[in-house]
């Protein structure tokens, strides 16, 4: 008699920890189909959002430390396509005795974009700050309106253009004759052009070729992007990005050119 309750005791055990196995795996393949259905979800609302992070550091006989973070947002409405793009950049070398930045950048973006009832046409609205430390300038900002267009797009790729004019505003670097520097405030009227064209290579590689330029009787301010980025796993990708700034209209010590090699993980949230 006891033996049979001891057997039993174990019977009922083992059932209880099949099932709760069998709950688990039903809880782990709800949880992935609710993930999976809200992905789903948010592709079907066109929303994307990504985060790319890079770093740096090197030691011994030189000490080189580089960050690099961004953010970038695209979201597809019946009536508008807007896009939104945050960016930081970081780099100091240390000596015996000090601590030199290099390089030191804030930039964040908006383009917003309304249909037009005609195929691919659309009315845009764009803004950006840029707080570049090295550029000559305390801060540039700029804002445009006109017309934006879908040259073609399809499932291997895209090739989007705008045109519009806006207005620049910004503090200047300014020298005086004891050189010391202080800052005088800068605005004038711009022309705004870009380029945005994108390639599928592969199910797992992508290419872009990003070009824009605000061009004003002073100042022109042109950037140019060239990027490679190719998935490791799910959201996880590699990018590999070429960057080259043209900022004239400085002060003659400031380079008008500047560029700009990185690798970094890119990761997309959704």
């Amino acid at each position: 008699m006891p033996r049979l309750k001891v057997t039993a005791f174990i019977g009922f055990f083992c059932v209880c920890l099949i099932l709760s196995f069998q709950a688990n795996a039903s809880s782990d393949i709800l949880k992935k189909l609710y993930l999976k259905e809200k992905k789903l979800k948010q592709k079907a609302q066109g929303i994307s959002l990504s985060g790319e992070f890079g770093v740096l550091t090197a030691s011994g006989n030189t000490n080189t430390s580089t960050f690099k973070a961004a953010l970038t947002s695209e979201h597809e409405l019946p009536r508008w396509s807007n896009s939104y793009q945050s960016e930081i950049v970081y780099k100091q070398n240390k000596t015996a005795t000090d601590t030199i930045v290099t390089a030191q950048r804030f930039l964040i973006n908006a383009q917003l974009d309304y249909k037009l009832p005609s195929k691919n046409n659309r009315l845009f609205i764009f803004a950006e700050y840029n707080n570049d430390r090295f550029s000559g300038f305390r801060y540039q900002s700029a804002f445009a309106a006109g017309w934006s267009s879908h040259a073609w797009k399809n499932q291997e790729s895209q090739f989007r253009y705008s045109i519009g004019p806006g207005y620049a505003y910004a503090q200047r670097e300014v020298i005086d004759e004891n050189e010391r520097k202080s800052y005088g405030v800068f605005n004038e009227m711009i022309i705004r052009a870009s380029l945005d064209y994108r390639l599928s290579l592969s199910d797992s590689a992508r290419f872009r070729q990003f070009i824009s330029t605000e061009a004003g009787q002073e100042t022109n301010r042109s950037r140019s992007e060239t990027t490679l980025t190719a998935s490791i796993i799910e959201s996880l990708a590699m990018k590999l990005s070429f960057v080259m700034i043209y900022n004239d209209g400085t002060l003659q010590r400031n380079e008008d050119l500047s560029t700009e090699t990185s690798i970094s993980l890119v990761y997309q949230f959704f």
